[in-house]
């Protein structure tokens, strides 16, 4: 079968690579040095592959990627990046591209890339595969070396309030599974025998506990800034109505088996950090739908009061005691371990991160037991025509 092919490189590339294609009968192959003629040339001819340096002038990082693809949505493209670039080789992979090669790979190696890509798979080359493989490698060392300082600092704080020795020894936890799942894609991605298919799939298991390790980071230094003084919020005008609409639909992915009744008033406008407010209403939400018993319903309100915006979430399970939350309010490292148990992934932002970050933003938040039990969670805001003033804590 005939594999029509487009390389993009630069002069003395194009020479090396046109000549190792044309003794191959079964690939025809066009050729230009310049990025803006490739994306040209792929828009009319459709070929079967593109083969692309992506530092090509006029483009930034993996942008010559997406207008590849934009332009000639058939074909399957083939980057080639500096073999010890990875974060771009990454990036490649993750926007797309059927192949990643080294820029000083052999040319036969790179022709054996284009016939795997033409058939259908995502290959790297073994260059890139090996700087993938070490990257990785060398990432989990830090891992280690971070985690091994974490118990360090974990016995230095041995002598201080159980609730922070409870709080590290949590966030140990939290990161040992990340740091297992990390390592041992690393090890994989070492073995050359492993296959495209397989290789993908470690890659995706990396992102998910990488990011994983990034949310856990994110609750650590937000907690720490709090505790500075240091806190900076990024502030807009803010449709708090449509937050929480997100923030609700987010649960209800994430807890299929709870039924969540919310009335939220069409616009609420406010000055805030959208980015902040949502993970409070996120985490109010997720400790709500987690401790209903099953068949009871999570009631969601936002609305516009006398007193501000009022945003209030309401579970029907055992209902958090006045001391527990008073306790959380006030102790930093406190999450109300008595009632909410820790069961979920990640530190948790707990009543204390919450509660100062409403604080931050002008406003409060308070909980209430029900009477017939269960747990009343709620914050109030400041409107958009009551803000005389940035709130504390304002970039």
């Amino acid at each position: 079968m005939v594999c029509s092919v487009l390389l993009c490189d630069t002069t003395s590339e194009i020479s090396v690579l046109n000549d190792a294609t044309i003794v191959e009968p079964d690939l025809v192959v066009e050729v230009t040095t310049d990025a803006g003629r490739a994306l040209e040339m792929a828009a009319r001819s459709r070929p079967h592959v593109v083969v692309c340096r992506l530092s090509m002038e006029g483009f930034a990082g993996v942008e010559l990627l997406g207008r590849l693809q934009a332009s000639s949505p058939v074909s399957r493209i083939v980057t080639r990046v500096r073999a010890e670039d990875t974060l771009r080789a990454a990036a490649c992979l993750t926007g797309g591209a059927s192949g990643v090669v080294a820029t000083d790979d052999d040319p036969s190696d790179v022709v054996e890339v284009i016939r795997a890509v033409s058939a259908g798979a995502v290959v790297v080359s073994p260059r890139i595969a090996r700087s993938l493989g070490q990257a990785l490698t060398g990432a989990a060392d830090d891992v280690d070396r971070l985690t091994e300082e974490l118990d360090e600092i974990r016995a230095s704080v041995s002598a201080g309030t159980s609730a922070k020795a409870d709080f590290l020894s949590n966030v140990s936890h939290e990161l040992r599974t990340p740091v297992t799942v990390a390592k041992g894609i690393a090890y994989v991605l070492r073995n050359p025998s492993v296959g495209v298919g397989e290789r993908e799939e470690f890659l995706d298991q990396l992102q998910g506990s990488l990011d994983k390790l990034m949310n856990i980071v994110d609750e650590i230094i937000t907690m720490s800034e709090l505790e500075r003084g240091t806190l900076r919020l990024t502030l807009g005008e803010v449709d708090l109505a449509e937050t929480v609409r997100r923030a609700v639909a987010a649960a209800r992915e994430q807890h299929p088996s709870v039924s969540i009744d919310a009335s939220i008033t069409p616009e609420l406008h406010t000055v805030a950090d959208e980015s902040r407010l949502e993970g409070v209403i996120g985490e109010l939400l997720d400790n709500a739908c987690r401790y209903s018993p099953e068949g009871a319903t999570v009631e969601v309100s936002a609305r516009a009061m006398s007193e501000g915006i009022v945003v209030s979430i309401t579970d029907r399970g055992e209902g958090l005691d006045r001391t527990v939350a008073r306790r959380s309010f006030e102790e930093p490292f406190s999450t109300g371990e008595g009632v909410l148990r820790k069961q979920k992934s990640g530190v948790g932002a707990g009543l204390h991160l919450a509660r100062q970050l409403v604080v931050e933003h002008g406003g409060t938040l308070w909980t209430d037991p029900l009477p017939g039990g269960g747990t009343r969670a709620a914050f109030c805001i400041p409107p958009l025509d009551r803000r005389s003033s940035a709130p504390a804590g304002a970039a």
